[in-house]
């Protein structure tokens, strides 16, 4: 008898022990929620970033009104044909103006990468943006042009032309 009235005493012991490691854990959650809320006035200091710029926009668009064979020679193709792909890729893909640059300029820095062979550093400067946002917008455009590459580009015919056919210049390559 003496053993089973130890034995629930214990066990009403370990229960009350429970119970008030409970309470003092939901206790210090209250108190950490309440110093969480005292503090949130206070300034947390952050590293520095790079401000938000409108640097490329305001570059493409003085480039795209300016001198047309500068432009050719900048990006490869006259202003109007650049307009003309960048609504093509609105169009025809899921790429859209970010809040921060347009297609425009997202075109542009892949222009002169491919075309000037530009590292990103220097396109990085140019358009005012940091290198992982040139390198997202690099790899959006290529995937945006790559979806509409199927429907741009015309497959070469199967028939050889007579003149390379008939001429012996032309044979290794040309069977």
């Amino acid at each position: 008898m003496e053993d089973e009235m130890r034995e629930t005493s214990s066990e009403e012991f370990y229960e009350m022990l429970k119970l008030i490691l409970l309470a003092l854990e939901a206790i210090l959650r209250m108190l950490s929620d309440q110093l969480l809320l005292m503090h949130e006035g206070e300034y947390i200091e952050r590293h520095t970033r790079k401000p938000i710029t409108t640097i490329g926009f305001n570059y493409i668009n003085t480039v795209l009104t300016e001198d047309p064979v500068h432009f050719r020679e900048m990006h490869r193709m006259y202003p109007d044909v650049f307009l003309k792909l960048c609504s093509i890729i609105r169009e025809k893909t899921p790429l859209r103006d970010t809040r921060y640059v347009c297609v425009e300029e997202m075109l542009a820095t892949f222009l002169i990468t491919v075309g000037q062979n530009s590292r990103f550093c220097i396109t990085r400067k140019t358009f005012g943006r940091a290198h992982s946002t040139t390198r997202r917008n690099f790899n959006k455009i290529l995937k945006a042009l790559n979806t509409i590459s199927s429907m741009m580009m015309v497959k070469p015919a199967t028939a050889v032309p007579s003149k390379i056919r008939e001429s012996t210049r032309f044979y290794p390559y040309f069977k």
